[in-house]
């Protein structure tokens, strides 16, 4: 992966004056992107448009520098990402005088023979600029599920573009300051709703999006969806699993291709260990496997990693993750992340790429996406079973499901009354759009409530949930309840939360690349068209995954209950043993400076948690999370946390 920034500039500048008029800019927005790729730093300035890229060389390493130009026609792209089948479009290509081995060229000759067509060609993940001459057009274009980020800002007859908002802030297209609608968002849904970020006037290129640029107007459209209302496939349980496993094999063979070793995420749970398991295989090789352990043995999956690794017999390496950990480098997360969180996952995460990056590694497999196209998470087996109850919501028996679903809760006393108040919420309206995520809305928005008058007042009309559900393609609203929750968990937690925050930014926060190959379309249009049984069976999801992967992965793996990947650092953002940042943020003064949450509510909530002998609730853990981020994100993109000076020096200009 890489990372691309620039901007419009007004036509008919001279070729020697464009790097003194505009150089300067470029330079910052460019150099600001140097952690996503620190082999080269370059930019061109063309006329009517500056660009600039920051490369993490994997493929064609001597050969695929970017920005790259088309010399017959003048069409230039800088691209962050992979075009997987590259090699296969370059044969069909192969009338276009290729010069180098780089997909990034291929992108070049696509778009001479199909424009903005090509998009539906690629089986890959990116985000790309690319300026035609011809027309002075600018297209932007981002990857079928939102797997790299691309943000604009506009600012009269100027569009400026960039990987992560800190190119605009730096270029000085945006200020760096809070988005009150996309923070709200942010906390209700885990993700503000796109194209709202939570930085004001920075906005993010939705997923499966192309934008054009041209004569001062930006036009988007969407150039992909997902159809999960068509009727499912009718074939044999034995023929699915061979379909699903013969792309899965496939996606992970594309995957595999690059100039450098390619390496895997281990987590201990089914989707990273039968990924490790087909790498390893098509490698014919020693596969490399990174993974984090816990001190909390309540967090911890370090056995089952350990025997994936040994049965695969991989090169191991494992970074453990500390309650202090988390707490100190939360502030990295959030300069990186540029995102309110309410969660502390994605702090290991952030450990773990730089472990990857210590080892000499840049790239490496990830299993995000199978939970989401197999039904694998638990909110899809909860949304069952809140159907179920609520066909008869005034049963004592059918809630009685969900100590199957969570046997870890404590049903015994007063914990029935409590099941009913959280899981029963919203059963007056099954069929309402947004029924199966109103059980973890309702649970992070309890934040809100911590929100400073003046502020809350400010944002009362916006309302997360309804944005969101408009947000959806209208027919989503007519779809089965289980479609609706794949629908809103592709959108919210994989798009806005597991690929952005807890995904591409940590990964690139110490320039690694993650590869997805749950996330190939081929893989989610079939799983799309399975019939419901086939991935979800009375509770338990990913059957035709658990299926194919028999004999491939211990069967304690296959067998163990779902163990959804979580972070602690509650204990460590307050109380005595709280790092420097959190002691000065969360006081009242801060508080007040920031504007957004109240410092008295904070106040309460800080002494409650300090005085916990034991796990804090989940509401309040949240609360506490985005209480603080907030904080840091109001000054994350702040000039010292931008590119120094020698940074922005060593980005080479070339005027043409």
């Amino acid at each position: 992966m890489c990372g691309i920034a620039g901007f419009s500039t007004p036509p008919g500048v001279p070729r020697d004056r464009r790097e003194a008029v505009f150089g300067a800019r470029l330079r910052a927005m460019t150099a600001a992107l140097h952690h996503r790729g620190p082999d080269a730093q370059t930019g061109l300035l063309l006329d009517g448009m500056a660009l600039g890229h920051t490369r993490l060389a994997i493929l064609d390493l001597e050969g695929g520098a970017q920005p790259m130009r088309d010399p017959a026609t003048g069409i230039t792209v800088v691209y962050n990402g992979e075009i997987f089948n590259h090699v296969e479009l370059r044969e069909e290509l192969r009338e276009y005088p290729f010069r180098t081995r780089s997909d990034t060229e291929v992108i070049l000759a696509a778009f001479r023979r199909w424009g903005v067509a090509c998009l539906d060609r690629f089986n890959g993940q990116f985000a790309f600029a690319l300026w035609d001459p011809r027309d002075r057009s600018l297209w932007l274009a981002r990857d079928r599920v939102g797997i790299l980020p691309l943000h604009t800002a506009v600012s009269g007859e100027v569009l400026a573009f960039g990987s992560e908002a800190k190119a605009l802030v730096a270029g000085g297209f945006a200020d760096g300051a809070l988005d009150p609608r996309g923070l709200k968002q942010a906390v209700t849904l885990w993700s503000p709703v796109a194209p709202r970020t939570c930085l004001a006037g920075v906005s993010a290129l939705p997923a499966a999006h192309w934008a054009r640029w041209s004569n001062g107007r930006l036009e988007v459209r969407r150039w992909w969806d997902l159809d999960l209302s068509g009727p499912p496939r009718d074939l044999p349980e034995a023929e699915a699993v061979e379909e699903v496993g013969a792309i899965l094999e496939d996606a992970v063979r594309l995957r595999l291709r690059a100039d450098v070793p390619v390496a895997a995420y281990l987590s201990g749970g089914i989707d990273s260990s039968v990924l490790s398991a087909i790498a390893q295989q098509k490698l014919g090789g020693t596969l490399r496997t990174f993974s984090v352990a816990f001190e909390d043995p309540a967090f911890d999956e370090s056995a089952y990693q350990r025997e994936v690794a040994n049965l695969l017999r991989t090169d191991h390496r494992t970074v453990v993750a500390t309650s202090a950990s988390i707490g100190e480098d939360l502030p990295a997360v959030v300069r990186h992340a540029e995102q309110v969180l309410v969660r502390t996952a994605p702090g290991p995460l952030l450990t773990l790429s730089g472990l990857v990056r210590e080892s000499g590694g840049k790239v490496v497999l990830t299993g995000e996406g199978s939970d989401e196209i197999f039904l694998g998470y638990d909110l899809y087996a909860e949304t069952r079973v809140r159907q179920f109850w609520a066909r008869r919501p005034g049963s004592a028996v059918r809630p009685q499901l969900f100590k199957r679903l969570y046997p870890y809760l404590p049903l015994g006393g007063q914990g029935e009354a409590v099941l009913k108040h959280v899981y029963g919420v919203g059963l007056e309206a099954p069929g309402a759009p947004g029924f199966s995520h109103l059980v973890r809305w309702t649970a992070s928005a309890r934040a809100l409530r911590l929100l400073a008058p003046d502020f809350a007042a400010a944002v009362a009309d916006e309302d997360p949930v309804a944005t969101v559900l408009a947000s959806l393609p209208p027919r989503v609203a007519g779809w089965s309840p289980l479609a609706r929750a794949q629908a809103l968990e592709m959108q919210t937690l994989l798009a806005g939360n597991l690929l952005a925050p807890q995904g591409d930014r940590m990964l690139m926060g110490h320039s690694v690349e993650g590869r997805f190959p749950f996330l190939d379309h081929r893989l989610i249009e079939l799983a799309a068209r399975l019939p419901v049984r086939f991935k979800l069976r009375g509770l338990a999801g990913k059957w035709v995954l658990k299926r194919y992967a028999r004999g491939r992965v211990p069967a304690s793996v296959l067998e163990r209950p779902k163990f959804p990947y979580r972070a602690p650092a509650t204990r460590r953002l307050v109380g005595p043993e709280a790092p420097a940042w959190s002691r000065e943020l969360l006081a009242p003064s801060a508080l007040r400076a920031v504007g957004v949450f109240d410092p008295d509510k904070v106040g309460l909530l800080v002494s409650k948690l300090a005085r916990l002998t034991g796990a804090a609730s989940e509401s309040d853990a949240m609360s506490i999370t985005a209480v603080a981020t907030t904080q840091l994100l109001a000054r994350a993109l702040a000039p010292a946390a931008l590119a120094p000076a020698e940074q922005r020096a060593a980005v080479a200009l070339e005027a043409a």
